[in-house]
């Protein structure tokens, strides 16, 4: 649900807005004269977002990594069993789309 104050709230309660900005994580939308006019967020939550999009996938990445695999090896080996499970599928004629084989490779990896 947005936050919304009235931008006298800046001048008469600055730290009760200021505490929920930290406490959130949340944006706190301050209007004047009942018109949107500015947006507030936390120095940490600022600086979440202006992580690029790459640094972005590349922690969550290594973090889903983390989560399912001990080492490369492990990764590494798993990969390849599935692509040489599907090209022994597309030679005996049983091959599956490969839609669906990027489908089951995305769950079990967690890819959005």
């Amino acid at each position: 649900m947005a936050l919304i104050r009235p931008s006298a709230d800046l001048r008469n309660n600055y730290n009760e807005i200021s505490k929920l900005c930290h406490e959130t994580g949340e944006p706190v939308f301050i209007t004047k004269n009942g018109y949107n006019d500015l947006v507030l967020l936390s120095n940490d939550a600022y600086e979440e977002m202006q992580e690029t999009k790459e640094e972005r996938i590349e922690r969550l990445i290594s973090e889903e990594f983390d989560k399912r695999y001990e080492n490369f090896e492990e990764f590494q080996k798993d990969v390849y069993e599935k692509i040489e499970q599907a090209l022994k599928e597309v030679k005996e004629g049983k091959g599956r789309p490969l839609e669906e084989f990027c489908a089951e490779m995305e769950e079990k990896y967690g890819i959005d």
